[in-house]
């Protein structure tokens, strides 16, 4: 095809018009459907016969069909076998028809034209199956050259892919045919340089391995080519900048189809670097294994099946054993009975997590002594970050944990003394306390007294009058009024000076501390004295704290007294109420909010500096030996930090003290009447029976009176005895019982066996001053409370609850 490519190139006019050009084209069309053979032959003959015409008057009669010969030819390489055969029976009815039927050697009446007729047809079907076997063997011969070519085609892709690959790959590859011709890659030819590299001229490559190595390379190289085998060897080599580098050379031969040897194929593994790291890990391993050797303390390794790979010298000195023998060793063996099975479970467990884990037991050193030891491990990690194995170490703690149990003994005992002094210290603190409120309650005793003889003065004298019966009946009335009046004003001054000498602390509740302030003014004005001017200042709309109220109204007559004794009994005290909202950080030990801030502001001389940050200390006080514990400022303080507030200081010399507690805003309403036991209205569920247990016969009658006022039914008890033996012989809808009395069981007591033998029974206790103990008790009890002296409308309030 090259060739008609050429001659088509070297003809400018007529190469289309040359015959072998011709005929090669005619006979490489492609196939032609039989409709087209069909037409490619009728088109051959009609141009022959043309032809023929045309040329008639110069022929004239004498030639036959073989002019039309020519025409049958291009019709089978044009067209295949059925243009031929169209061509030639076109052709000879066509010759007829053109010579005439009197032309000579073609008509059929002669010999000759019947002879001439018969060739035709023979020669013209030859010719028909030559032509169309050279198109067929013309064509094969065209997809055979095509093949050939694109299979060349391909070797050469696959070579230049082959070097590409090659030229890319970080080892070194390289061929060698037996004629002596080598092929590196690029990685090769980095290393080899510009020496040569043609096998023809072994040189250079014998210079290029070390001396050491030579014979043992070049002997191994002639072994693999002889014995036509794949070779491994490694050697060193001198790299093209002077450097001997270690090469691992993989080799094998090459067949072609036939089996003929080509030569070798191989490739050259640059290990210098590998073999530095393996020389430093041998190097670190012989460090590590001396280390290991001098080091106190049991170390070893373990393989991923739990065996032992390595173990120290201080290992070996512990089993007692050889070296080979102690990695053999089975290491639970040595732990002691007691420990083996928990050992066994934890390390199992910890192995299981691949994290590090810690043990501790004892073990049997070599010479029979349990000792404690103490390991750790630590899991050791592939390339991949899997587990194959852990690294321990242990440490022999039998000193330590008998050191520790010494200690612990120690410990205890210490800890028993240091309760005992603690007990004895909290006790001191405690009674301590306790008289500084005796002796602030003493000093109101002059006051307080005033303040019960005035009352008693109103309640004496109007039930004189109402006695002699001098009186008409508004009189009598006004009389009573002011007689009860003044009886509930002694209850509320008894109950603040009984709240402030308790010792237990009591429930906080919401409280308007205005009124607080309001109730207690007979008590602080006993207590500041007839020389001082006590004014308040109180937020209208009320000030409602959740506080206990016992220990607010101690904390205000704390700071109220103070007051006093720093202006020397003479001066001005004023208390003030105000909501106030502070900011985050504005007040120390104060977080951000509303407070009701209550104020206790004196003109005294002020608190100098340098105490300032002292006067919350316990203990601490400024004031002369006899005269004051130092526990009533800390008393505030501790009561405001438990309440969530805080106390503010504000003071200087000259300028007086300003006293600021702050207690968080409360919105809750406070409580009415007393706590409810659940059961119904005395009215609504037709309670008329009740049991009353007072010692006091007089409280006794006044209680029965009033009970018989709301139209109960009352029975009388004088102790805890008589009254479970009215409970036994009659039934009762409420037990109403006070908690001090005489006998074994108190009031408590009474109830808690009533409540469990009649449960359906309402209890409820009274009181006037129950004690520390019966008070701590109280806190949890589940009845409701009445506090004397009683008052019918208390009464109604528990009683309908």
């Amino acid at each position: 095809m090259n060739q008609d490519q050429d001659r088509s190139k070297g003809s400018v006019d007529g190469a289309w018009f040359s015959a072998d050009i011709l005929l090669a084209r005619l006979a490489r069309t492609p196939p032609p459907t039989i409709l087209q053979a069909v037409l490619i032959g009728i088109l051959a003959a009609l141009a022959a016969l043309a032809v023929r015409w045309g040329l008639n008057n110069f022929y004239a009669q004498v030639t036959g069909f073989m002019i039309l010969l020519p025409a049958v030819v291009l019709a089978a390489l044009a067209g295949g076998r059925i243009a031929g055969v169209v061509a030639v029976i076109l052709c000879l009815f066509g010759g007829w028809y053109v010579a005439g039927p009197n032309a000579a050697g073609v008509g059929l009446a002669s010999n000759l034209g019947r002879v001439a007729t018969v060739n035709f047809i023979v020669v013209g079907l030859f010719v028909t199956w030559v032509a169309s076997a050279l198109r067929r063997a013309m064509r094969r011969l065209d997809t055979t050259v095509a093949d050939l070519r694109a299979a060349a085609a391909r070797v050469d892709e696959y070579e230049a892919r082959f070097r590409d690959i090659a030229d890319v790959a970080p080892v070194m590859l390289w061929t060698a045919d037996t004629g002596g011709r080598v092929y590196l890659n690029a990685e090769f030819r980095r290393f080899w340089g510009d020496r040569p590299a043609d096998l023809a001229d072994p040189g250079p490559w014998m210079e290029a391995i070390h001396p050491d190595d030579r014979e043992r390379v070049w002997t191994a190289c002639l072994k693999a080519l002889e014995s036509r085998t794949p070779m491994e060897i490694e050697a060193r080599y001198l790299r093209e900048d002077g450097e001997w580098r270690i090469l691992s050379t993989h080799a094998r031969p090459r067949f072609d189809t036939e089996g003929n040897f080509l030569g070798m194929v191989g490739a050259n593994i640059d290990l210098s670097e590998v073999r530095q790291v393996e020389s430093a890990l041998r190097e670190s391993e012989q460090r590590f294994r001396a280390m290991a050797d001098d080091a106190p303390v049991l170390i070893w390794v373990t393989a991923e099946d739990r065996t032992r790979e390595f173990v120290n010298q201080a290992y070996i000195d512990f089993m007692g054993v050889e070296d080979a023998a102690t990695l053999k060793t089975d290491w639970r063996a040595f732990i002691h009975p007691d420990d083996r099975d928990r050992i066994i479970a934890e390390s199992l467990a910890g192995e299981a997590t691949g994290q590090p884990f810690s043990l501790e037991a004892r073990y049997r050193r070599r010479d029979g002594v349990w000792r404690w030891l103490k390991s750790f491990s630590r899991p050791r990690l592939n390339a991949q970050g899997k587990v194959r194995g852990f690294v321990g170490v242990a440490f022999d703690v039998t000193d330590a944990k008998q050191a520790e149990d010494d200690l612990k003994r120690i410990n205890e005992l210490l800890e028993e003394r240091v309760g005992k002094a603690l007990m004895d210290k909290a006790q001191a603190e405690a009674d301590l306390m306790h008289a500084q409120r005796m002796e602030a309650v003493g000093r109101l005793t002059g006051g307080v007294a005033h303040d019960f003889n005035n009352l008693l003065t109103v309640v004496i004298g109007g039930l004189d009058m109402l006695l002699n019966n001098k009186v008409d009946e508004a009189k009598r009335l006004k009389l009573t009024e002011a007689a009860l009046s003044a009886a509930r004003r002694g209850e509320r001054l008894t109950h603040q000076l009984l709240a402030f000498s308790r010792r237990q602390a009591l429930r906080p509740e919401s409280v308007d501390v205005n009124a607080l302030i309001r109730e207690g003014e007979p008590l602080i004005r006993g207590a500041l004295g007839g020389g001082m001017t006590y004014r308040t200042r109180l937020r209208r709309g009320g000030a409602r704290v959740r506080v206990d109220t016992a220990q607010f109204e101690a904390a205000l007559l704390n700071l109220l007294v103070n007051a006093r004794d720093a202006v020397a009994g003479q001066g001005r005290v004023e208390v003030e109420t105000r909501q106030v909202r502070v900011k985050a950080g504005e007040i120390s030990d104060l977080e951000g909010g509303d407070y009701i801030r209550i104020s206790v502001s004196d003109d005294g001389p002020g608190i100098p500096e340098d105490v300032r940050d002292r006067i919350f200390e316990p203990f601490y006080t400024t004031k002369a030996v006899g005269k004051g514990t130092g526990l009533g400022l800390s008393q505030v303080y501790g009561f405001l930090k438990q309440s969530g507030g805080a106390i503010h200081v504000v003071s200087a010399p000259g300028e007086g003290t300003r006293m600021e507690m702050y207690l968080p805003v409360d919105g809750g309403e406070s409580a009415t009447g007393a706590p409810s036991s659940g059961a119904l209205s005395p009215v609504r569920d037709g309670a008329r029976s009740v049991l009353l247990v007072e010692d006091d016969m007089e409280v006794q009658a006044i209680a029965v009176a009033l009970l018989e006022t709301m139209g109960l039914t009352v029975t009388t008890a004088s102790d805890a005895a008589t009254a479970l033996k009215r409970l036994k012989a009659g039934r009762f809808d409420i037990l109403l019982t006070d908690i001090v009395m005489p006998g074994e069981m108190s009031g408590l007591d009474l109830a808690r066996h009533a409540s469990i033998l009649y449960p359906e029974m309402r209890i409820m206790l009274a009181t006037g001053y129950a004690g520390d103990d019966v008070d701590a008790a109280l806190r949890d009890a589940p009845w409701p409370l009445v506090r004397k002296p009683f008052a019918i409308d208390t009464l109604r309030t528990v009683l309908d609850a």
